[in-house]
């Protein structure tokens, strides 16, 4: 009997630590892997939360896009635009045939696919010698202004690029307006709209 006990005290003995850290290897591995499971479920709900919130709102704007317009007036003369590297780019002669007393205004309105909206305002506040570029969503009425004014050496044209993240569509129809002093003066095109695509 006392060989048996000894026998008995020898393999548990050898066993326990075996046992103890087998038990203790299992549930630190499954310990780790609930956590990184974990992790992986958070990151997993956080790339569908922004999944979703982009599918919402759409493509960001498309990479090439182009479009011209011919307007009737010398002030507003024709409008290019084109989409380059995350830009708006915006092309504008006649800016030195514009004679306001206190502002002017080019307002861009462009609707993708999808008929949302955004309005691309550039105000030179001649008064007091301040500029705006801005974008306003018309589905969430949020306003995004842009530091900056013409990039433009030549004076007779207004030339600026407007970051277009905040813009979605593959493609837009468009329509450019100049306002001088709060009146509306000229469009472009004069009658509807045109595209960028």
């Amino acid at each position: 009997m006392k060989t048996t006990q000894k026998v008995i005290a020898a393999m548990l003995a050898i066993m326990f630590p075996i046992v103890l850290a087998g038990g203790c290897g299992s549930r630190t591995t499954s310990s780790q892997s609930a956590s990184a499971d974990s992790q992986a479920d958070s990151q997993d709900s956080e790339t569908d939360s922004q999944d979703s919130t982009d599918s919402d709102d759409g493509s960001p704007l498309a990479n090439g896009l182009s479009g011209s317009c011919e307007g009737s007036d010398p002030r507003l003369p024709s409008v290019k635009l084109d989409t380059s590297a995350g830009y708006l780019g915006v092309e504008i002669p006649g800016n030195d045939q514009i004679r306001p007393n206190e502002f002017y205004s080019y307002d861009l309105m462009l609707t993708n696919e999808n008929g949302d909206s955004w309005m691309v305002q550039l105000s030179d506040y001649v008064s007091s010698g301040e500029t705006n570029r801005s974008v306003f969503n018309m589905q969430t009425s949020k306003n995004l202004n842009y530091p900056g004014w013409s990039n433009s050496d030549d004076k007779s044209v207004f030339s600026t690029s407007v970051p277009d993240t905040a813009m979605r569509g593959t493609s837009m129809d468009w329509q450019m307006t100049l306002s001088i002093d709060g009146n509306d003066v000229a469009k472009c095109p004069t009658d509807g709209t045109t595209s960028l695509e």
